[in-house]
């Protein structure tokens, strides 16, 4: 069976990802690599045990020593060259194509929600950095939260910037259920 041809949530976002028009993926016009060598290291990482950009790019460098594969570095650097905003919305509109393609709209799910902080070490007055609980060194990072679905299809909805928010987390789920 052909992965790509399954409707499975990863091979639909990866179908959306390999359309160069609307990929979050900007590969320089100099790369020896194609989307779809990006895409495979992906996919690998997303289905591997170690699920980790590095170990997929090494492990298929590995396998195919004769060819050019980008670094985990060279794919996070050709993500990061898009906003955030852009991302979200790729993000977003990946899982409406999921949600509809599954014909998973108009059923309940259980959705819990996840609260995260992600560990920062430089300036405290950076943009988007808050005071967490202090972890490897620092007590300073990012915080959001995410909305999952879960049951016989897992995925993540949304993930939100808690930045700008009070820690009243009884209002922000309030606010999320109505």
């Amino acid at each position: 069976m052909d992965f790509l041809k399954c409707n499975c949530p990863l091979a639909i976002a990866l179908k959306i990802l390999s359309n160069n028009k609307a990929s979050i993926i900007k590969l320089p016009k100099s790369a020896m690599y194609s989307l779809q060598d990006t895409l495979n290291i992906i996919l690998h990482s997303a289905t591997s045990t170690t699920n980790s950009l590095e170990s997929a790019s090494n492990d298929l460098k590995q396998k195919n020593p004769d060819k050019k594969i980008p670094s985990s570095d060279t794919i996070n650097n050709s993500i990061n060259l898009n906003n955030i905003e852009y991302i979200l919305s790729a993000f977003r509109k990946i899982n409406s194509n999921i949600i509809y393609m599954l014909n998973l709209q108009r059923i309940t799910h259980d959705a819990p929600i996840d609260f995260h902080d992600i560990p920062y070490y430089g300036d405290k007055n950076t943009l988007g950095v808050r005071g967490i609980k202090p972890k490897n060194g620092t007590s300073w990072g990012y915080s959001f939260y995410t909305i999952d679905m879960i049951g016989s299809t897992k995925l993540t909805l949304d993930v939100i910037d808690i930045n700008g928010l009070v820690k009243n987390y009884g209002v922000l789920i309030e606010l999320l259920l109505k």
